[in-house]
């Protein structure tokens, strides 16, 4: 029972697909592209299209017609028939051409006599010609009869043009004749399915009030439902600025705090940027709060000024006489150096993230840079630099070192400079801030150019791997071991400073990598986050994140190492501990020593004194054992 019954399943699908097969009429233009359904034009057998027309002896004819090999049952199983008295045998099915959006249904019948088609012969020839026409589902333009017993019919129909991709995304406008879109000024692709919107850069406003701001990237021609979040305050009345560019928009934020991303949604779009835009604080903090007493910060700036005898980004490091710290670069690697320990700087990577911190593209630079010139000052020697920084001291102490590479499928050019500073400081001007490059330091520049970003949402990532070297064992003043271990400090990471500053210290050596808050994003000041990628004993690698960039991207860190000696205590010994540890060994050496004299001498003066009575006493005593025993 249950296999007749299968049996009849199997028969029933069998059937119901045949019969919906015939219920569809596509054609597929694989010449030129397109598929065209048919099916809500088709008619039933018994009721075919039929037209009048003169036929080519001047006397009025009606031509019934199917497609799709639906025989017209009043021409006698037909596809198609001049008047119903004309019926004949089918010759041949549908033959089937295409050009571009048209399609061609020809059908050739055998007539009864012969005679009836003298200049075709004993055939007849039907055309059925479909065109485009996006404003009706079928009509009938024309019937024409040419030459005798050939009929050719001009057909419009909307079923016949182009389809555009995804219907233009409902971003666009279709082409029926060329299957093409044409996209608003938001989207891009075949079928517009591509967003073109982007955030690059944002002004800041204060912490306490907000203000009018502009943000930076490309927002297309903005509707007026457009909405910007900052966080998760609303920016009040965008406007792009100026009408009709389309990269600028204006809007009002309130007060608040930190950094925050910036989302742009409109026309049911939508672009994130990423830790764009920053409240100024009114207040800077300084690094390490300038270590207390050595060092007064300037709040304004963010930037420590170090009291007399010290020195460093936060004050630490007592300054030294004696400082051996020497710069040297090879082949992009940037050294500093001082006595056994040594500090190497190396542009590692290019990475491109998606917008949820999906690592798209990693271009490895490191080892890879093509020397461009290397010009020492002294020399009065020129040399094209690519920093955008303004020196703002006399440049005759640097020796100025360019590199470049190409990533040729991302049609990238990153241009390299290296700064090496020698006898005197150098104060800087770059985006915006002011600061300071000590003597002995490095200062480098990097420019990214023309990078070709998989979307709009992504962004780019930097990263410099610094290393650490040497582990030659050292003694201060009073002989004890100076402990080697490395130390990375990551305090100088935080929102409340101008600068980003990591610390690597190792026997009393301390290298600074201060990396601006500011960088120019297409010639714009903009935001730049610093995050750690890993740390180990010996090596740290940090990553620069920058906004997305479409022409440029400039960054302009840089690096110093300092030699903090050993503190002596205020008393001018080897320090706190030492004294205890000499304070303890003349308690425990003396005491013991003057303990035992002390012991002696008294024994010495009772032994005098009671003599007589300790001899009677002893003499008593040895009875007593001898009868014990």
């Amino acid at each position: 029972m249950k296999n007749t019954l299968f049996f009849i399943f199997i028969i029933f699908f069998i059937i119901k697909l045949s019969k919906s097969s015939d219920d569809f009429c596509i054609y597929n233009n694989n010449a030129y592209g397109g598929v065209y359904n048919l099916t809500k034009i088709l008619q039933p057998a018994n009721s075919p299209y039929s037209k009048a027309f003169t036929n080519s002896l001047g006397s009025t004819s009606t031509l019934s017609f199917n497609f799709c090999n639906i025989p017209v049952s009043v021409c006698g199983g037909e596809r198609a028939c001049v008047d119903s008295s004309k019926a004949g045998s089918l010759a041949v099915n549908e033959s089937v051409s295409y050009g571009v959006n048209q399609l061609n249904i020809g059908y050739v019948t055998q007539k009864l006599s012969f005679t009836d088609c003298l200049a075709g012969g004993n055939y007849r020839h039907t055309n059925f010609l479909f065109a485009c026409d996006p404003n009706t589902d079928f009509t009938i333009k024309s019937i024409q009869e040419a030459p005798a017993c050939t009929y050719s019919t001009s057909i419009g129909s909307r079923f016949i043009c182009r389809e555009c991709l995804y219907n233009c995304s409902n971003h666009g406008s279709c082409d029926v004749f060329t299957g093409n879109c044409s996209c608003d000024s938001q989207t891009q692709g075949f079928g517009c399915e591509s967003s073109k919107l982007f955030i690059s850069s944002s002004d800041s406003a204060p912490e306490e009030t907000g203000g009018l701001i502009n943000i930076y990237g490309y927002f297309g021609n903005i509707t007026s439902d457009a909405q910007i979040m900052i966080g998760d305050k609303l920016c009040k009345n965008p406007i792009s600025l100026p009408p009709n560019v389309w990269n600028t928009i204006q809007c009002t934020i309130e007060a608040g705090s930190g950094v925050k991303n910036i989302t742009f949604q409109d026309n049911a779009l939508s672009t994130i940027g990423i830790d764009v835009f920053k409240y100024t604080p009114k207040i800077y903090q300084c690094l390490n709060d300038c270590s207390g007493n050595q060092g007064k910060c300037d709040t304004s700036t963010g930037i420590c000024e170090c009291s007399k005898g010290y020195s460093g980004l936060d004050c630490s490091a007592q300054l030294n006489s004696n400082n051996n710290t020497q710069t040297s670069v090879n082949n992009g690697s940037s050294i500093i150096s001082n006595e056994n320990i040594s500090y190497s700087i190396n542009i590692y990577s290019l990475v491109e993230f998606d917008i949820n911190g999906i690592l798209l593209n990693e271009f490895i630079l490191y080892n890879n840079w093509k020397l461009i010139n290397n010009s020492n000052n002294n020399n009065n020697t020129t040399t094209t630099t690519t920093t955008p920084s303004i020196t703002k001291s006399p440049e005759s102490n640097k020796i100025i070192t360019n590199y470049n590479q190409i990533i040729s499928e991302k049609n990238c050019t990153i241009q390299y400079t290296i700064e090496e500073i020698k006898d005197q400081p150098v104060r800087y001007s770059f985006a915006g801030t002011d600061f300071r490059v000590d003597p002995n330091s490095i200062k480098i520049t990097v420019s990214i150019s023309n990078y070709k970003y998989q979307s709009g949402l992504n962004f780019l990532q930097l990263r410099i791997l610094s290393d650490v070297n040497g582990n030659q064992t050292q003694f201060d003043s009073c002989g004890n071991v100076i402990g080697n271990e490395t130390e990375i400090g990551t305090n100088g990471l935080n929102g409340g400073l101008s600068s980003n500053i990591i610390t690597i210290s190792k026997d009393s050596k301390i290298f600074y990598g201060r990396f601006l808050t500011n960088m120019l994003s297409d010639n714009r000041i903009s935001y730049l986050s610093t995050s750690i990628i890993y740390k180990n004993s010996s090596s740290l690698m940090i990553g620069l994140n920058m906004p997305h960039c479409i022409n440029q991207c400039l960054i302009d860190p840089d690096f110093s190492v300092l030699v903090s000696p050993p503190r002596p205590s205020d008393n001018g010994e080897c320090g706190e501990s030492n004294s205890s540890r000499k304070w303890f060994l003349y308690v425990v050496i003396i005491v013991p020593i003057v303990g035992s004299a002390l012991i002696v001498i008294l024994s010495s003066i009772i032994y005098k004194r009671y003599r007589t009575n300790i001899k009677i006493a002893a003499a008593a005593l040895k009875p007593a054992k001898l009868n014990k025993i």
